[in-house]
This record gives structure tokens, C-alpha cells and sequence, in this order.
């Protein structure tokens, strides 16, 4: 297999994975975003902080953001005019249903394990 092959190999493993939705309706790359703000607890963590941590743009952290908010996920604290730095906490439902998404994502995780170490096999050959 040749380099670009193994390249296109493992990135379409990872974007099938992140295109199965999970629970609630949530996509796997706002499960990562949740994880970086449930880690940080009551305090929060600034989209600066989050976009960099994520892997984002902080309009992509923004966006991302906005209907996780809405759907009561999460919470905006402070009141900074500057979006980059506000910082976002979980809220306590938040809490409750990203213990939920870590199970499901654990069990998905479990799942695709076979899969995963035969694809990295494949591609260091």
C-alpha cells in the first residue's frame, strides 16, 4: 500500500467514525468539544483554549458552540464582549448527558477496536 493510500485509508476510518451519530443526536467531533469543557469543571474554558484544544477555529469553536447552548448543554460565563474570552461550562443537565455520551462513545469505542487495529496493521505494512 502505498503512502497516499494508507493516508486516504486512516482518514476515512476516522470520518466514518465521526459521521455515526450518537446518543442524542450528538456528532462525535461536539462530544470532543463537550469533553474539553467537562474537563475544565465550574470553571470553564475560554473558545481561545477550546479552539485549541479541539482542533478548531475559534468561529468554528463559535459555532459549534452556539446550538449545544441551546439545546441547555452548556452555559456561557462571564460578560466579555470578546466571544474569544468568554468562557463556556457545562450545565448540570450538560453533566448528566455527557455521562451518557461517554458510555455510548466507550461502547462505540469497543466496538470499532477490531477494526482499528487491523487498519493500522494494514497501513504499516
Amino acid at each position: 500500500m502505498e503512502t497516499f493510500d494508507k493516508y486516504l485509508a486512516l482518514r476515512n476510518f476516522v470520518n466514518e467514525t465521526e459521521k455515526r451519530g450518537l446518543v442524542y443526536g450528538t456528532s462525535f467531533s461536539e462530544y470532543l468539544i463537550l469533553r474539553a469543557i467537562h474537563t475544565r469543571g465550574e470553571e470553564g474554558i475560554r473558545r481561545v483554549d477550546l479552539a485549541e484544544e479541539v482542533g478548531l477555529t475559534i468561529s468554528g469553536v463559535t459555532r459549534a458552540l452556539q446550538p449545544l447552548e441551546k439545546q441547555g448543554y452548556i452555559e456561557t460565563l462571564g460578560e466579555s464582549t470578546d466571544a474569544r474570552v468568554r468562557k463556556v461550562a457545562m450545565t448540570k443537565s450538560g453533566d448528566v448527558i455527557f455521562e451518557d455520551l461517554e458510555k455510548d462513545v466507550e461502547r462505540r469505542m469497543i466496538a470499532i477496536h477490531s477494526n482499528l487495529h487491523k487498519m493500522l496493521r494494514e497501513v504499516s505494512a
